[in-house]
C-alpha cells in the first residue's frame, strides 16, 4: 500500500482471510543492492517477529528464504503461506556485512497506526448500538464498507450526502455498506435527518468521539473505505465526485471473495 512514503510490509493477501493473519511488522523503502531489489527498514512494530529477531532501522533486506530478493512476491508468498509461530529466513545487510536472521511470524494486530502513522492498514473498531437511523439495514458481511465522518453544519458534507446515497442505492444489493458517522447531539442529528436529508444507509452517533480520536479524524467530511474484513484501504477528505467513489468502491468489491 502506498498511501504514505514508507510502505508497510503486512502481507499482500491479508484481506482475503477473516481470521488473524501473519505479518512481519515493519515499514520499508524500496532500494537496490548489487543490481537487485532490496528493502531498507524504516520502522519495526514492537510486538512483531522482526523486532524479536533484532532487525533494526536502516537494515537492508537483500534475501528471503535463502534466495536473492528480486521481487516483492518472494516475501509476500513466504509470509502468506506461513503460519503464526513459523520462521522465515531474511538476509540482512548491516554496516556492510550480510547476516541471516530467522524471523518468527506473528499475528497482525488490528491497529497498526503506531507503526505506519496512518489509519490505513488498521482494522476498524466494532460498532456499538449507537445507530440512530436505519440501523436495521447494517449488513453482516459487506464486500466493501464506506464510512463517512461528517457534521450537519459542514457545507462539503452536505454535498457528499447525495453522492453517497446514489452510490449506496446503486451497489447495496451487490454488497456495499455505507455508514454515516457524526458526533453531534441526537436532537440535531434527527432533526437534520427528518428535514431534507433522509440518507438511505445506516447512521451512527459516535457520541464520545472514540472513533474520531482512534483514527485521527481532524476534518469533515473524511471518508474511509474498508475491505470485506474491515481493514482500512483508503482515507481521504473533501467532497468527492460520484465517479471517484464508484471507482474506488468497485475496486475493493471486485477483490472480495
Amino acid at each position: 500500500m502506498k498511501c504514505f512514503k514508507l510502505t508497510a510490509l503486512l502481507v499482500a493477501v491479508a484481506a482475503s482471510f477473516s481470521c488473524a493473519v501473519p505479518w512481519l511488522g515493519l515499514t520499508y523503502k524500496k532500494a537496490t543492492y548489487e543490481n537487485h531489489l532490496s528493502l531498507v527498514v524504516k520502522g519495526i512494530h514492537p510486538n512483531s517477529g522482526c523486532f524479536g529477531a533484532g532487525i533494526q532501522a536502516e537494515d537492508q533486506i537483500v534475501g528471503v528464504q535463502g534466495a536473492v530478493l528480486s521481487d516483492m512476491s518472494q516475501i509476500q508468498n513466504a509470509v502468506s503461506k506461513g503460519k503464526t509461530g513459523q520462521n522465515i529466513k531474511l538476509d540482512i545487510l548491516r554496516d556492510g556485512k550480510k547476516i541471516s536472521l530467522n524471523v518468527k511470524l506473528t499475528d497482525r494486530p488490528d491497529d497498526i497506526s503506531s507503526l505506519t502513522g496512518s489509519a490505513i492498514g488498521s482494522k476498524i473498531a466494532e460498532f456499538k448500538a449507537n445507530f440512530y437511523q436505519n440501523g436495521e439495514k447494517k449488513q453482516a458481511k459487506p464486500k466493501a464498507t464506506l464510512l463517512d465522518f461528517w457534521a450537519t453544519w459542514c457545507g462539503p458534507c452536505r454535498k457528499t450526502l447525495p453522492v453517497l446515497a446514489n452510490v449506496y442505492n446503486k451497489y447495496a444489493s451487490q454488497g456495499l455498506e455505507v455508514i454515516g458517522i457524526s458526533s453531534e447531539d441526537l436532537n440535531t442529528l434527527n432533526a437534520f435527518y427528518n428535514g431534507k436529508h433522509k440518507s438511505p444507509y445506516p447512521l451512527y452517533r459516535d457520541a464520545t468521539q472514540d472513533m474520531w480520536r482512534r483514527y485521527g479524524i481532524r476534518a469533515v467530511p473524511t471518508l474511509m473505505l474498508l475491505d470485506q474484513n474491515g481493514y482500512i484501504k483508503r482515507v481521504w477528505s473533501s467532497a468527492p465526485s460520484q465517479a471517484l467513489v464508484e471507482k474506488l468502491v468497485l475496486e475493493v468489491m471486485n477483490e472480495a471473495k
